[in-house]
């Protein structure tokens, strides 16, 4: 599977809510099952026919391989993203569901033994640093 910072918002929405994420052992939070709720009820409202093709491929996940033309994450997700497109408030939902789902990266790593240097124009030659 494709790396999920690599995806766009649709196509990671589209992945969750089909429950594609649980074969990669992802543990999604209570928060990313709330806004899959809001996604799929925002869908349905625009373009109920997607909206019931996630549902049923999220309860029947051998469809996507089965019928690929009308349930592959691909085809959903072209879906999603021409919908959400032309209703910002799906966009909105899309994206916030997106954002929660991804992994965080930390920004400091634990116990490291070394040089930080913060800004400015940093060289090292031979045995001299420069900073």
């Amino acid at each position: 599977m494709t790396d999920p910072v690599t995806l766009s918002a649709a196509a990671i929405a589209t992945l969750i809510a089909t429950k594609a994420f649980e074969k990669t052992g992802e543990q999604l939070s209570e928060q990313v099952w709330d806004l899959v709720g809001n996604f799929l009820t925002s869908l349905k409202r625009k373009d109920p026919h997607t909206a019931r093709a996630i549902e049923k491929v999220a309860a029947q996940p051998a469809l996507a391989e089965q019928e690929p033309d009308k349930y592959s994450p691909t085809v959903l997700t072209a879906k999603v993203e021409e919908v959400a497109t032309d209703d910002p408030d799906l966009k909105v939902t899309v994206e916030a569901l997106a954002n929660a789902a991804r992994p965080e990266v930390p920004m400091t790593i634990e116990n490291w033994k070394g040089i930080n240097i913060k800004g400015g124009t940093n060289t090292v030659s031979d045995n001299t640093l420069n900073f």
